[in-house]
């Protein structure tokens, strides 16, 4: 039996492995795919940008943590966030983050329901 590190850091990578859901973006006329999670430095990232009421921004740093293309490719690149937020429109932005936000249902608690 490992240690409890040893335990979490194969659970994360079993969650890594995930497969990426898919997610079409009329809009765009284009599929994204949400990648199952994101590591805990960049989320760290986006509640830093929370916690100084830059929300808009960390919505937009959410996708491009999150979002791939079929390969596995960032949709977006970090640099690319504040682009996003003066040129896209906001209404997509902000119903992709929400369904990014509601991909955190793990398998037990489908099971649950």
């Amino acid at each position: 039996m490992g240690t409890i590190l040893e335990k979490a850091k194969a659970h994360y990578q079993e969650k890594l492995s995930e497969e990426p859901r898919r997610l079409d973006v009329p809009e765009w006329d284009s599929t994204v795919y949400i990648r199952p999670t994101m590591n805990l430095a960049r989320m760290g990232e986006i509640l830093e940008l929370t916690s100084q009421n830059k929300t808009a921004e960390a919505m937009a740093l959410t996708l491009c943590y999150r979002l791939v293309d079929e390969k596995g490719q960032p949709v977006f690149h970090k640099a690319e966030r504040l682009e996003l937020l003066r040129t896209c429109d906001p209404d997509v932005l902000s119903r992709l983050v929400s369904e990014v936000n509601s991909d955190q249902l793990n398998g037990e608690d489908v099971a649950r329901d």
